[in-house]
């Protein structure tokens, strides 16, 4: 089991089975396909599960927000803006619809701010992309 933890934002796409994919820095242990996931939010020592999934892929990733493109492992590229929304939604940066009417933002500009105020130094990312589809279950 690998456990992964959250900011409340993304909970509710994650509930909704809008958000299906968590992008991370990489480190010696990600989940693998099939490996079970356990998601929490919150303090680390008084963490809120959220509930649970199946991997059904972990990938390289690396984000450029600069060329305004997605490459996974190394070889699929992920470019023009249908396929960068659809990228940015996956992940949980779609615009809420009580904003939509005022905002013109479009989900990977909206990723592509986000990443560059949380990682201001970095206009490329390389991680790791765990992909849990719609195997998500909410926690009881």
């Amino acid at each position: 089991m690998v456990a992964y933890s959250f900011k409340p934002g993304f909970i509710p796409d994650i509930q909704a089975r809008v958000k299906c994919q968590t992008i991370r820095l990489p480190r010696k242990r990600h989940a693998r396909r099939l490996d079970q996931l356990q998601f929490f939010s919150g303090p680390r020592m008084a963490p809120v599960r959220i509930g649970a999934a199946t991997c059904v892929a972990a990938r390289d990733v690396r984000l450029d927000f600069e060329a305004d493109r997605v490459t996974l492992d190394d070889f699929e590229v992920i470019e023009g803006d249908e396929a960068l929304n659809a990228f940015a939604i996956r992940d949980g940066f779609r615009v809420a619809d009580r904003l939509a009417s005022i905002s013109e933002i479009a989900p990977w500009e909206y990723m592509t701010r986000w990443w560059r105020m949380t990682h201001p130094d970095s206009p490329v990312f390389r991680g790791v992309l765990i992909d849990w589809g719609m195997t998500f279950e909410a926690a009881k």
